[in-house]
């Protein structure tokens, strides 16, 4: 019982966060990225809110890869100094666009968006709480296929249930996956149709856009191969979220998605803004 409504107050907070920070933010604005795109570079994009401690850590891990690569990171935390120090001080070229609000890790989407724009096919997208060896963009990049997403964290649902899940072998076909430690074809990425997640459920960016991708634009989604490691802390989004996810995923199947099936329809290519 007590547990029950614990997690009820945890959603219902999660819900009304999601609503004042998103309070005048337009959904479908673009961003202006400065000059300085290494087209011979693969981008990576995360974001940086409370975790700035591991911040020249994951900057560092990127440096060690054994494929060129560039950071776009997107930052929501108010303490711009210290990630325009890190920034500066990284062995890679690194992109910063300081957040006037937190609107959490779906603006990952807006920079890879803008990738897009500029030309870049596909996009490797990490969370800030991972580890990673120096194989792990590589990997990911053998692995990829156009039209598709595919990554380190990728499962299988066996029922209409969001906790009816099991994790996919790698190359396997996905019914999710999830932005860290991922590879996507940046088409989906400028689908206008990615940008009208309800507020409500805004920080579950990784069923949405594996609902969008999947559904909507017909992407094909497998593990990948590479590998990853979450360093949990109390800063977890699972930790407040509550039962966001179950509630949208049921909002999702009301709207035609098949979960299990890993529906699509072939029928609506992607909306592309170009």
């Amino acid at each position: 019982m007590r547990r029950a409504l614990g997690t009820r107050v945890t959603t219902v907070r999660a819900r009304f966060r999601a609503e004042r920070n998103l309070a005048g933010w337009k959904r479908d604005q673009r961003i202006a990225l400065p000059s300085g795109l290494d087209p011979d570079r693969m981008p990576v994009i995360f974001c940086t809110w409370r975790r700035l401690g591991r911040l020249e850590r994951t900057l560092k891990m990127l440096a060690e890869q054994d494929t060129p690569v560039q950071a776009l990171i997107w930052n929501n935390s108010p303490d711009r100094a210290t990630v325009d120090a890190a920034a500066a001080a990284a062995e890679i070229p690194v992109i910063v666009h300081h957040s006037a609000r937190n609107i959490g890790s779906f603006a990952r989407f807006y920079l890879a968006r803008e990738l897009a724009e500029a030309g870049h096919r596909s996009v490797v997208i990490i969370d800030d709480d991972q580890d990673f060896g120096p194989s792990a963009v590589s990997d990911l990049v053998r692995g990829y296929r156009p039209r598709s997403l595919s990554g380190w964290w990728a499962f299988r649902f066996l029922s209409n249930r969001y906790g009816d899940k099991v994790r996919a072998e790698p190359g396997e076909r996905a019914s999710c996956v999830g932005p860290g430690g991922m590879i996507a074809d940046t088409g989906v990425f400028r689908d206008r149709r990615l940008y009208r997640c309800p507020r409500r459920f805004w920080f579950v960016d990784d069923i949405w856009l594996c609902y969008v991708a999947a559904h909507l634009c017909d992407y094909d989604l497998f593990r990948s191969s590479a590998h990853f490691e979450v360093v949990e802390d109390e800063h977890a989004l699972f930790r407040t979220l509550g039962r966001t996810r179950h509630k949208m995923q049921y909002y999702l199947i009301r709207k035609g998605w098949d979960p299990v099936r890993r529906g699509s329809s072939p029928e609506l290519g992607c909306d592309d803004l170009g």
